[in-house]
Parts: C-alpha cells; structure tokens; sequence
C-alpha cells in the first residue's frame, strides 16, 4: 500500500476537492476483514477519481459541449452544425509548440491560384476571427455545463486521513478519518445534503471500530429564491444564451462568407484596373511615339508633343498606384485567410466570366416585404426580441429579492454507532425541523437592484425599437442601391460604347489631318474608355455584391447550392424574377422629381 499511496498522492483531489494526508513512513499493521475493506474501498475510490488525465478531461469536456450543441442546433435550426474548436495545435503538447515554429511558419513562400470555393473553404477552415467565434459557440455550451452541474448530485467536500502514532509509553494507535458530503440543489430552490463528516473513524488497537455517522440536511426557501423560476434563473439564462450564440454563430458563417465573396470580386475588379491602367499607358507610349514623327514632320508644335509626355508620365504613376493598391487589397484578403503574406496568391479571373454569364438577377423584393421577411428569418433579430424578453425576467428576478428570506430547515443524523457483525443500531439518533426568518432591514442594494432592473429594461426596449429601424433603414439602403446598381451598370456599358465611337473617330480625324481635332483631344478620348472601362466592371460587381447583401440581411439567402453566390435565389411569396440575359439590360425609366420631392 505503501508504494500505492505514494506513486498516486499527487493526483489525489483533483476530480473533487479530496484532501489526503498520508503518513507512510511507519509500517502499518495488519488490518481486520471489515476494517481492511471499508478503508481501501475509501482509498481506491479516491485514487480513482483524482487519477483522471488531462486529455481525458478535455475530451470528456468535448464530449458533453457536442452533444449539447447537437441537439440545441437541431432544435434553434432544424440541422446540425456541430462547431469543433480542434486546431492543428490542438492535441499537440505545449512544449512542442516552440514559438520558432509560429514565426517560421509565417516566412513561409509560394505561389498558390485561388478560386473562390477554394478561398471560402480556406477561410472557412484558417481565419482568425471564425475561429473566433467558433470557440465563443463552444465556450458558450460550456458554461452551460457548469450550470447544469449545480443541480447534480455531487461531492462538494471529501477527506481522507491515514495515520499512525506513538505515544510516550510506546502505545502505538493506527486511526482512519473519513469525511464525505453529497450535495444536490433542488429546482424548488432548495438544497439537500447528506454527509459523512469527521464520522467514519476506525481505530485498530483493540477497541469496537465507528461506523459512518450520517447526516442529512433539507433547506427550502419560502419567500426569497422560492420556487421553479427563481431557482433555475442563471440555467434558465445559461440555456437562452446558448441559442442566442447558436443563432449568433450561424448569422455569422453567412455574414462572413459573403463578406469574403465581396473581398474577392472587389479584387478582381481591382485586377482588371491594373489592366485597363496598363493598356492605358500602352496607348499613352505609342501615343507619344506617334506625335514624336508628327513633330519631325512639323505637323504639330512641341506644346502638342509635350502634352502627350506629361500624361504618359500622368498614366505611368496611375498605374503604378493601382499596382500598390492591388497589392494591398491583397494582402488583407490573405489575413481574412490567415495566409502568411509572403505566399503569393493568384485569384481565378474566371469568376468574373462566370458572373457575366449569370447575368443581372434582380431581387423581386420592396423594403417592406423585406423587413417582414427579416422579422422572421434573421436569427439575430429574433434574439433581439428574446433579449428583451430577458430584461422582463430580471425585473421579476429583482423584485424576489426585496422579499424576507424565510426557510424551512431539517436535518436528521445518526452517530456513535458501533458496528456488530449481524446489524446496525440505530436507536441514538437526532432529527428537527424548523423555520429560518431573515429580516434585513437594510434593502437599499436590493431596492436599488430593482429600480436599475426596470431602467435596464426600458433601455433593452429602446435598443429594439433602434435594432428595427436600422433594419428597416438597411435593407430600404439595399433595395435602392440595387437598382442604382443596375440602372448604372446599363447606362455605363452605353457610355463605354459612345466613348469607344469616340476615340476611333478623333484618331481618324487626327490621321486624315481634320484641323478640328487636335492631339489633347485623343488623350481625352482615351481618358474616357478607360474611365468607362473601370465603371462597368465596379457597377457590375456592386450589384452582385449587393445582391448578395439584400438576400442575407433578408435573411433568406440559401448557401446549400453549389456556387450558390451566382445561382438564382427564391424570394418568398414574391414569382421569381425573370433573368435578364447578358447583354439584354434595358434603361430603367428615372423618376422624376416631383415624385420624390413632393413638390
């Protein structure tokens, strides 16, 4: 036993407050039948229930959160979306994640094509911040757990102390304390308790040994903390806030992936003003070079040549800032990514064809249908309602607590029984019950208490109220922007022709030698396409991004489809809108001013 006691010592009391106090260094004499067993059956238990390993706590941890998360989830969202915190640093030791390793991994180089399925998954699967959130889902559950806990039978105090000693006539005594208490909190609000304190004492110098005196303890309160609601309020709080996360953590995944959606075609747009800032200067060399001859000729002055060198000098800083700007753009995609910034990453310029190829797709939706919809759908509006649900029940809360605390109390105990082999005595026993009247006359922090519960409630109902008018105010913003967007996209793919018409006829006339076209007329006809060039590509890809923007803050917007970005969206109770063909965009009548001025 000895080698036992001393190889497990230091993990005795880690699962439930054990206290041991183990004296080794005398040998212990042979122990009785009974005395041997009821000793050991105590110290096993307790070498058991402290021998627990880290891992298997962390997974027993896991355990219990995935499971709760899966059948909350299934409730608050009709599917499971279990969130598993695990990281590849997860079940790695901590002495082997040097922090040599963390910045070397941030060297790290390369060179990778994105599309954007493979950016969502790898933003999905390495960003900071969803990460983030995810362990705030599970910390969430876990809380939930500790609140559970409170109303499971449990240890909430264990002892044990062996010992063995000498007195000065050389009498040596051998003794066992034990000291056990179960304790359970009752959802009436009452605590029951049954306990083994300082009663199993086993003495083996001859002498008749103790058996465990029992004691068991009932304590109901009548006014204050009374009753169901009262008692379960901090579960009650604990289960509400676990679906407020569950619905917090789902608005989120949409929010975030159509924020990295938008990321990624801002990027392809800014791609294609690399390329139209190039081609721009091109025209502005060869440009150049072709009023160089003309000068040599004496057809034009050097003013004229002069001021086709400053804009290509004009066009080459134009260009050269779009480059950085490009490349800035980037590098804080790569963060949403968790990318090191010295990997370079090449973004698939197909998806901006596949979206031409989709086309416009209007969204039937008014902004009254649209905050309708999102009353119903948009799990971060709903919480908001159930919040203020919560402010109500405080103010309940703080008004039991104005109340006298009156308690009923009982207790019933057995001690100095003796064992005998055959039965148990149990005629010395003691049991009362009675009333327990607290009368504080002091209530200031309670009335206090109270009277801010009321005032932090009529401020949850102001914050509903603005919660729903900003709603209203966003998605009113996002029908309006929609159609801006797409009357801009039509009327700049027409500006992009008429300019183009432009610039062919002023570098014919300028080549024919008409004196009405001068070389600062061409440079100003280039200026046009490529203006015109950049506004179809940013109307085009605002649409769609707020497309994508008005579905989701409607919260309808589905993400089971594959490419779901650029497939069609039902809105209901509204057909669905006919699609409008690439290339087949009509002009969109404006209204006139009267009809939005009234007057």
């Amino acid at each position: 036993m000895k080698s036992v006691l001393a190889s497990h010592g230091s993990y005795i009391g880690a699962a439930v407050g054990v206290h041991t106090n183990f004296m080794t260094n005398i040998r212990m004499p042979r122990l009785g039948g009974f005395a041997f067993e009821l000793a050991g059956s105590f110290v096993c238990a307790v070498l058991w229930l402290g021998c627990s390993t880290p891992a298997e706590q962390f997974a027993d941890a896991d355990k219990e959160v995935l499971g709760i998360l899966k059948e909350r989830q299934e409730q608050v969202l009709g599917e499971q979306q279990l969130s598993d915190i695990k990281t590849p640093y997860s079940e790695r030791k901590l002495k082997d994640i040097p922090p040599s390793e963390i910045i070397l991994n941030r060297f790290a180089s390369g060179t990778n094509t994105i599309t954007m399925p493979q950016a969502l998954d790898m933003a999905v699967k390495n960003s900071r911040d969803y990460q983030r959130e995810r362990e705030s889902l599970y910390l969430s559950a876990l809380t939930l757990t500790g609140e559970r806990h409170k109303f499971a039978l449990k240890f909430s105090n264990a002892n044990v102390d062996l010992e063995r000693s000498r007195s000065t006539s050389g009498e040596l005594s051998t003794s066992s304390d034990a000291a056990f208490t179960l304790s359970k909190a009752l959802k009436a609000g009452g605590t029951f308790t049954a306990s083994l304190a300082n009663d199993l004492t086993l003495y083996f110098d001859g002498s008749t040994p103790k058996v465990p005196g029992l004691t068991f303890k009932l304590t109901q309160p009548l006014l204050k903390d009374a009753g169901q609601k009262m008692a379960l309020e901090n579960l009650t709080q604990s289960e509400r806030n676990l679906v407020y996360s569950i619905r917090t953590f789902s608005r989120y995944q949409k929010t975030f992936l159509v924020d990295r959606i938008s990321e990624y075609l801002s990027l392809l747009e800014q791609k294609n003003r690399v390329r139209v800032q190039w081609e721009l200067y091109q025209n502005r060399i060869r440009f150049r070079q072709e009023q160089e001859l003309r000068l040599q000729g004496e057809l034009i002055s050097q003013f004229e040549l002069d001021q086709a060198l400053r804009s290509e000098y004009s066009s080459k800083v134009s260009y050269i800032n779009s480059i950085e700007s490009y490349r800035a753009k980037l590098d804080d995609f790569k963060k949403q990514l968790n990318l090191p910034l010295g990997v370079e990453v090449i973004l698939d310029d197909s998806e901006l064809a596949n979206l031409e190829n989709f086309g416009l797709r209007p969204v039937p939706l008014t902004d009254a249908h649209g905050f309708q919809l999102a009353l119903t759908n948009r799990l971060d509006i709903i919480n908001e309602v159930d919040k203020f649900e919560d402010k109500k029940r405080k103010v309940k809360v703080a008004e039991n607590d104005l109340l006298p605390s009156l308690k009923l109390l009982a207790d019933y105990s057995i001690k100095d029984q003796y064992y005998n082999r055959n039965s148990f005595d149990f005629g010395d026993y003691s049991a009362k019950a009675g009333l327990s009247l607290d009368l504080p006359f002091d209530k200031l922090a309670e009335r206090n208490a109270f009277r801010q519960s009321r005032i932090t409630f009529e401020q949850q109902l102001r914050s509903l109220m603005k919660t729903l008018d900003d709603l209203r105010d966003q998605l009113r913003t996002n029908v309006r922007t929609l159609d801006q967007n797409q009357q801009s996209y039509v009327i700049n793919v027409k500006a992009l022709e008429v300019a183009k018409r432009e610039l062919e006829k002023a570098q014919l006339d300028l080549q024919a030698g008409e004196r009405n076209i001068s070389p600062r007329d061409i440079l100003e006809a280039q200026t046009a396409v490529a203006s015109a060039q950049n506004s179809v590509t940013q109307s085009f890809i605002t649409f769609h991004t707020q497309r994508l923007y008005l579905l989701n803050n409607t919260g309808i917007l589905n993400m089971a489809p594959a490419n779901w970005w650029r497939q069609p969206q039902s809105v209901p109770g509204v057909p669905p809108a006919v699609p409008i063909p690439p290339g087949a965009e009509q002009d969109i009548p404006v209204v006139p001013p009267a009809q939005i001025l009234g007057n």
